[in-house]
């Protein structure tokens, strides 16, 4: 069988790339100028190739000879011949069939028939067989058993695939070449991998007949191969008819439209149409034409058309007018006068009139562009302009600093970001934003004046090209003033509204040599202003692209982390406040690097969060998890609920919750069991659409607590909005309220909140007896931390499980 499929392969990796290099020698400039009778012996040294080395692989296979260097030299010299009786072969079908062999636009649209093609199929297959005969008794004296059935089986399954592979490549040229459909390689090459194996598997089937050794297995393949190869076959060219018959409808279509269009061509046209004289009189014009000039026809008659234009336009117009009668036509633009001395821009088409090859006159259609070139002056305009604020847009504020770079002087790129944009548009509705923006590009202006040239980027985003910097000092100065003028609180949408800046600073040449280098280490520098805690400018330096880089490093890791499997779970339990029983476990993430080592999830977690990667990485952390809960289960039954974290991105993602649907579905695992930790800014950012997801997690019965409660700005009244199952208490609160007499109020406040609301809390970090007994005196239900133990792999805590369960049974 190893054989048979080796055979096979090595028939398609031989007469696939010679069936499409035949189809890109017909394509190339050098194929379609080469001779019929030099094409068709090209053609027939890949058949005769084919012919030759096939059968050869064949016995070789089963192992009817073997490969030695005299078995090679006699199938190279066999191959003369049969390369020699595809060449004579060819030349027959091309003079007494009147089947060109090389395709040709001409060739390819003539009707040929199936008796060509069917005659050089029988003869091609007839001849292979006989080869194959003739090299085993007469070249290597093998004894052979020849069954006329079986013969007679061969050549028809021969005859089959070879005339099916005839028809396939005759279509494939007229795709080509009269139907202008594109040819593609994976296409072609699809038809000639199925060609193969049943080409192949024919010729291997025959040999075996030939020693009473027919296998069923290869008698399959030959059978199955042909009739895909010929439903294929019927399928393209069903397909190709189709697409023909669908062109000639859309041709038909046209030719139908465009008569129709002739007609009210003259008559119902929108554009003016003149027909004029020789010498230049209106002879005719359309109703559109009365309209436009604002003349009636009566009028319009006694009229010549260099009437309509001022004189020192007339000579231009007369030298377009007797263009066109030399035979040419012509478009131009130019403008009139109508009747009420209006200018009107016109696009004129001018062409000949001829009857019986005399020229009579001239056929002019004017179309009315007053109105679109005052619109293309206004696209121009904004072209390089920002429509929202009338300065200099990202192409035209680019243009201008490549202007400066060409000037070869020193200048500054300084990239502003207006902060906490966002909750302007959020709280106050994007008009008032838009409001802002205009004003801000007021004032930037003011500010500036003539000193260099402002933009807007998009967004919240603009660009500083300071033209007249004389020092490092200045441009801090410009940026100080910039800030001060900021300052001034803006009215808009009837309040009073202050705004700070972000800005990054580049400098020509020293921070970069073309624009889009300087603009990345301005936006590298904003960036670094922005994290430096906002209100503030930074200057680029070579360590801030040192971080970008780092970032996008990491970026591509955790990809390939994520395909590699290079995390892992570890879990931390969470014991009941009151017995010590385990009541739930913390999937935690860990990464240990192959080069690095370990990866704190400080470090990777947010900038997966920055990207799309959070969402596959969270998905692979439930359905890990997931998994690893089962398996705990199936060793020994567990009561315990397993919480997983999940990010803001993730949770308002719309294939959340049906993944999170089939991945409890495939592991068999209750959703009451699960518990969902999400974050504070989850609930402030997106509260309708969390209330939402939240409602429908509920009723399928998955329990949701709040993360790090107390940490951020969630007040108070979100425990009564949101339906928590528990919150968890921050353990920066936890940690000190032994010490700390407003931690200890606010955590006692807090669980006594929760309490009364039926909600559940959980107390992190808890590391000492100390805090513990603090907790339980004011009746925390669920403690987590290093007091009972750090989070440790899936096979450790089920050990420390069953420990647990130990040590609980006893008591």
């Amino acid at each position: 069988m190893v054989n048979l499929i080796l055979y096979l392969v090595l028939c398609c990796i031989i007469c696939v790339p010679l069936l499409n290099l035949n189809m890109f020698v017909t394509t190339t400039v050098a194929g379609k100028k080469m001779h019929e009778a030099l094409y068709t012996l090209f053609l027939a040294v890949l058949c005769g190739f084919i012919i030759s080395i096939i059968p050869y692989i064949g016995l070789l296979s089963i192992k009817a000879i073997e490969f030695s260097k005299v078995s090679l030299l006699l199938t190279f010299e066999n191959t003369i011949y049969t390369i020699l009786f595809s060449f004579v072969s060819f030349l027959l079908l091309s003079t007494i069939g009147k089947v060109a062999v090389k395709p040709s636009r001409y060739n390819t649209n003539k009707k040929k028939g199936i008796t060509p093609y069917l005659v050089l199929s029988v003869v091609v297959a007839a001849f292979i067989l006989l080869y194959i005969v003739y090299l085993l008794d007469r070249v290597y004296s093998i004894p052979l058993y020849i069954n006329n059935v079986n013969v007679l089986y061969s050549i028809t399954l021969l005859t089959t695939s070879i005339y099916n592979i005839a028809r396939i490549i005759e279509h494939l040229h007229i795709d080509r070449l009269m139907i202008n459909r594109g040819i593609t390689y994976k296409k072609s090459s699809t038809f000639f991998t199925i060609f193969s194996i049943s080409f192949g598997s024919t010729i291997y089937m025959f040999i075996q007949s030939l020693f009473q050794a027919t296998g069923f297995s290869i008698v399959m393949v030959s059978i199955i191969s042909l009739l895909v190869l010929f439903i294929i076959t019927i399928n393209y060219i069903e397909n190709q008819l189709i697409y023909q018959n669908g062109t000639v409808e859309n041709q038909n279509m046209k030719l139908k439209i465009n008569e129709q269009q002739y007609r009210s061509l003259f008559q119902y046209n929108p554009d003016a149409i003149f027909i004029l004289d020789l010498e230049g009189n209106f002879k005719e014009v359309n109703p559109s034409a009365l309209t436009l000039t604002g003349y009636n026809l009566r009028e319009v008659l006694q009229l010549k058309i260099t009437d309509l234009v001022l004189k020192e336009e007339t000579e231009g117009l007369v030298a377009f007018l007797h263009e066109v009668l030399k035979g040419s036509s012509i478009c131009f633009e130019t403008f009139i006068y109508t009747k009420d001395a209006q200018r009107v821009n016109l696009n004129i088409t001018a062409t000949q009139i001829k009857i019986d090859d005399s020229i009579t006159g001239i056929y002019v259609i004017a179309q009315d562009v007053t109105e679109q070139n005052q619109v293309q002056d206004k696209v121009n305009y904004l072209a390089y302009h920002d429509e929202l604020t009338g300065l200099l847009n990202r192409r035209g504020i680019y243009g201008q600093v490549d202007e400066q770079i060409n000037k070869g002087s020193n200048f500054v790129t300084i990239l502003m970001d207006v902060d906490m944009f966002k909750d302007i548009n959020d709280h106050l509705g994007h008009a008032a934003g838009d409001t802002l923006l205009k004003l801000i590009a007021k004032r930037f202006q003011n500010t500036i004046k003539d000193r260099g040239l402002i933009g807007r980027l998009g967004g919240d985003e603009f660009l500083i090209c300071f033209t007249e910097m004389k020092s490092s000092a200045e441009v801090k100065c410009l940026i100080k003033d910039i800030q001060t003028d900021m300052k001034r609180p803006f009215k808009i949408a009837g309040v009073q509204k202050e705004i700070t800046l972000s800005i990054g600073v580049s400098y020509y040449p020293s921070d970069g040599d073309d624009c889009d280098t300087l603009i990345k280490h301005a936006d590298m520098a904003m960036y670094a202003a922005k994290k430096a805690g906002r209100n503030n400018f930074s200057e680029y330096e070579s360590c801030l692209e040192k971080d970008m880089l780092s970032k996008i490093t990491m970026y591509e890791e955790i990809k390939n982390a994520i395909q590699e499997e290079q995390f892992e779970l570890y879990y931390q339990p969470k014991h009941s406040v009151k017995d010590e029983n385990i009541v739930g476990a913390e999937a935690l993430i860990r990464w240990q690097h192959p080069e690095k080592g370990f990866i704190s999830p400080g470090e990777f977690i947010p900038l997966a969060e920055d990207t799309d990667l959070i969402i596959p990485l969270g998905n692979w952390v439930i359905r890990k998890a997931f998994r690893q809960y089962k398996e705990w289960n199936t060793i020994s039954p567990i009561d315990f609920h397993l919480s997983i974290n999940i990010s803001p991105k993730q949770f308002i993602d719309d294939n959340f919750i049906p993944f999170l649907l089939r991945s409890v579905e495939e592991f068999s695992v209750s959703p009451e069991k699960i518990d969902l930790e999400i974050t504070e800014s989850l609930a402030i950012e997106n509260t309708e659409l969390t209330l939402e997801k939240i409602n429908q997690l509920k009723k399928i019965g998955f329990k949701i607590t709040m993360d790090d409660f107390g940490t951020g700005y969630t007040s108070l009244t979100y425990l009564s909005k949101f339906p928590l199952d528990r919150i968890k208490i921050d353990q920066s609160f936890i940690r000190d309220i032994t010490s700390n007499k407003n931690h200890a109020a606010i955590v006692q406040s807090l669980v006594s909140v929760a309490k009364n609301l039926d909600i559940k809390v959980t107390a992190e970090g808890v590391e000492t007896k100390e805090q513990l007994l603090y907790l339980q005196e004011w009746d925390c239900d669920e403690i987590q931390g290093y007091y009972y133990s750090k989070p440790i792999p899936s096979i450790s805590f089920g050990e420390y499980h069953l420990e647990n369960m130990k040590i609980y049974l006893m008591t």
